[in-house]
């Protein structure tokens, strides 16, 4: 009886101490997962005229999700003019629509999502908890999450 008590007080010690290694694991692995965004306004002019209506603030989201192969990368894109009473309006199906959701494998040395999808050819850069759409960095987003 004590052999047995004493084979499960081991057991039980080693699933401890095996799920949290594997926690930590996960926190480093999981370092480009998050919610990144972006806010800019500009200006807005009639097409016709060219008569200044007034300004637009647009809200750019990615989401970065871990999944069990890789990540989900999503985005979003609202905005809201301050000339209309339309609110936020999402841009879905807008010139400036958000780029598509697609599957992507993070790679530690260069700190970049690379896509995995046949469909989508994008490449996004983490670093210092900003996000970039390219390498030149010109476009930065901010991590809130």
């Amino acid at each position: 009886m004590a052999i047995l008590r004493m084979i499960l007080i081991v057991a039980g010690g080693l699933l401890i101490v095996s799920c949290n290694s594997g926690n930590r694991r996960g926190l480093v692995e999981n370092a480009a997962s998050g919610v990144y965004v972006r806010e800019y306004t500009i200006e807005v002019s009639n097409p016709n005229s060219g008569e200044k209506l007034g300004m637009r603030q647009v809200r750019d989201s990615i989401f970065v999700k871990q999944r069990d192969e890789g990540y989900e990368v999503s985005n979003r894109k609202w905005r809201m003019n301050d000339y209309d009473k339309e609110g936020w309006v999402s841009l879905a199906h807008a010139d400036d629509r958000p780029m598509p959701t697609f599957l992507a494998s993070y790679d530690k040395t260069s700190n970049s999502l690379t896509s995995t999808s046949d469909n989508v050819s994008q490449s996004l850069l983490v670093e210092n908890g900003k996000l970039f759409r390219n390498s030149s960095k010109e476009i930065e987003y901010k991590k809130v999450e």
